[in-house]
């Protein structure tokens, strides 16, 4: 189990459950936490890449952010915590940050309205983070060997999780978007799975964070957890920073090398640059 690598869900259903629904869902290649049709592509099988979740050693961790639909249990959760009501709310995905710099959109706004009036109160915005893999081929294999049958579970599949990538490309967005919320008075949660959210804090060494009510980035930690014949769900904790915070953060532990090695890496290429260029000027008419 320690060093076990295969996919955990596909099509949204544990591996080891063969029930007519999850057949069924696996045969139309479908998302039972969006209710539509798997929309993950790869150009290595010639279906949707299905695998939600995968079994990472001990761990089963979600590749993708639908995974996070299940139950709509996340947006309870944030109504619960921020709004303290589930009444009066609409959710809307993929909403643009109107700003000629590009700054990109939100994956979900949950807005609070006035009884009986479409007048806004409040809003949030709800970013989605989960895993992602590195040497994805040995984990399409793997899913290809499930959907033909094969039990996936007896050898060790060895793609990766790419942690470091994950966080390069999603802290500049925590930053960004999260100054546009300050800036607005207003709070973005992330939604992020336990395993995902460690490796933040170990790389960022952000230990010790707790929930504070005047931040607007707040971190909603997440865990999948089997219940039954399915993974669920369950929340973990909430945590929050101040935007100057991050910025300290991510500006005192980025792994910048030492110039020293990057001189020695640059004087390689120009003495084989030289040696090349003399060659040339040396050859024979």
């Amino acid at each position: 189990m320690a060093n076990a690598k295969h996919p955990a869900e596909v099509f949204g259903y544990p591996i080891d459950v063969d029930s007519k629904e999850a057949q069924d869902h696996r045969k139309r290649h479908w998302c039972p936490f969006a209710d539509d049709k798997c929309d993950k592509k790869t150009r290595l099988v010639d279906y949707p890449m299905g695998v939600c979740s995968v079994q990472y050693g001990e761990d089963v961790i979600a590749l993708s952010p639908r995974r996070f639909l299940q139950d709509m249990t996340v947006f309870y959760d944030i109504a619960d915590h921020h709004f303290k009501t589930r009444s009066d709310l609409i959710c809307f995905d993929e909403v643009a940050i109107p700003s000629a710099q590009n700054l990109g959109r939100f994956d979900y706004v949950i807005v609070k309205h006035k009884p009986l009036s479409s007048e806004i109160e409040d809003f949030v915005a709800v970013e989605f983070q989960t895993g992602q893999t590195t040497n994805t081929g040995p984990l399409v294999q793997a899913l290809n060997h499930f959907m033909q049958g094969q039990d996936v579970t007896v050898g060790s599949y060895e793609f990766g999780i790419n942690w470091a990538d994950i966080w390069k490309r999603t802290f500049t967005q925590i930053l960004t978007k999260g100054i546009v919320l300050e800036r607005w008075g207003h709070k973005i949660y992330w939604v992020v799975q336990e395993q995902v959210y460690q490796d933040f804090l170990n790389r960022y060494k952000l230990h010790g964070m707790e929930y504070d009510p005047s931040h607007s980035t707040v971190f909603a930690i997440y865990d999948l957890k089997r219940s039954g014949d399915k993974y669920e769900l369950q929340q973990t904790r909430i945590e929050s920073s101040a935007i100057d915070d991050l910025f300290e953060a991510f500006r005192t532990n980025l792994d910048v090398p030492p110039k020293e090695v990057f001189m020695r890496a640059l004087q390689a290429r120009a003495e084989k640059k030289s040696r090349a260029k003399m060659r040339l000027e040396l050859r024979p008419e």
